[in-house]
């Protein structure tokens, strides 16, 4: 009986261990991170249309995150829940309402891994 529930246990790790391998997910390299910056009533872009919003170039700290990106305005993929917007170096793709990721920002790079 011992031996049965060790035998689960260690099949159940390696299982999650395999699961949680980023090589084997496709990834996608961040070109920019931007925030979405809301403007005060009235204010005008250069052909005189009033504009709401504006993204500016932002950072982020160094780190894993799980996140859920939707797709936004342009080129721009939302992490879903926050004021954070990334702009990727190539063809990500549909995100549609919800696409979950992990995301890996290390000081000069960052890479996003579809868990999808």
């Amino acid at each position: 009986m011992k031996t049965i529930i060790i035998s689960i246990f260690l099949s159940l790790i390696t299982s999650l261990t395999y699961g949680q391998n980023l090589e084997d997910l496709d990834n996608y390299t961040v070109d920019e991170f931007y925030k979405k910056v809301e403007l005060e009533y009235g204010t005008l872009d250069e052909d005189g249309d009033e504009i709401e919003y504006v993204y500016v170039k932002t950072t982020v700290d160094s780190g894993d995150y799980k996140i859920e990106l939707t797709d936004s305005d342009g080129d721009l993929y939302e992490v879903k829940g926050t004021n954070l917007y990334l702009k990727f170096n190539g063809y990500f793709g549909y995100a549609g309402y919800s696409t979950e990721c992990i995301m890996k920002v290390d000081y000069y790079s960052a890479t996003v891994y579809k868990l999808e």
